[in-house]
């Protein structure tokens, strides 16, 4: 963090409300009001609308309006087929080499979980928890690149996610999907687990179905 510059860290902090869904996908950002809210210049943030428009979380029309990027649901069913590719790979890597200290690290993971669940939290805390529990699969098999070009590749995916979290609120679910995926690691079962991990992936698509084409609607490209 000590070499980005003020520009750097201004375009982190929107990228991270952006995906965090405190700018909702169409919702209209001015550079005018990202200069008054961070008090920096009109040059400074053309820069910074520049490089989140590069990443597809803002879209422009010249001399017109910008935009948060509307969710695009083909690029979302793409970014889970291929989540769910890799992903499946790396466990049936992880289940040849699971230890006890992978196994404490999983239990930990799912005890925070727990815990949160019974607290006045926000939902980026719970959102943060379930990352760092696929991560330790990552981790555990030496493919952190892998994780980190997956994230790079999944910011509508990311979107999407978070979308299912602060809409649907079905967080216990989600941690029950854990426990099983947790309980065919043990029992190194890959069979179960690579149809739980599919299953896991693809749940924010079954919770988010009906709303997408009602109430959520405007937040999707037609």
């Amino acid at each position: 963090m000590k070499n980005l510059t003020n520009t750097d860290i201004i375009a982190l902090d929107l990228e991270e409300k952006i995906l965090n869904l405190h700018y909702k996908p169409g919702q209209i950002i001015t550079e005018t009001e990202i200069s008054k809210k961070y008090e920096i210049s009109r040059t400074p943030c053309r820069d910074i609308f520049q490089k989140l428009k590069s990443m597809g979380l803002i879209e422009g029309i010249p001399f017109k309006s910008n935009t948060i990027s509307l969710l695009n649901f083909d690029i979302i069913s793409q970014s889970i087929f291929m989540r769910c590719a890799i992903e499946k790979e790396v466990l049936k890597s992880f289940l040849n080499m699971v230890d006890e200290k992978n196994l404490l690290e999983l239990e930990y993971n799912l005890k925070l979980q727990e815990l949160l669940l019974e607290t006045d939290f926000k939902v980026e805390e719970f959102y943060k928890l379930d990352c760092d529990f696929h991560t330790i699969w990552y981790r555990a098999t030496k493919n952190m690149f892998v994780l980190e070009q997956i994230n790079k590749a999944q910011y509508q995916y990311k979107r999407f996610r978070m979308l299912d979290i602060v809409e649907i609120k079905d967080f216990k679910s989600i941690v029950d999907d854990h426990k099983l995926l947790v309980k065919y690691i043990k029992e190194k079962n890959y069979e179960l687990l690579e149809e739980e991990i599919l299953n896991h992936l693809n749940s924010g698509i079954k919770r988010l179905e009906k709303k997408m084409e009602t109430s959520l609607a405007q937040y999707f490209k037609k």
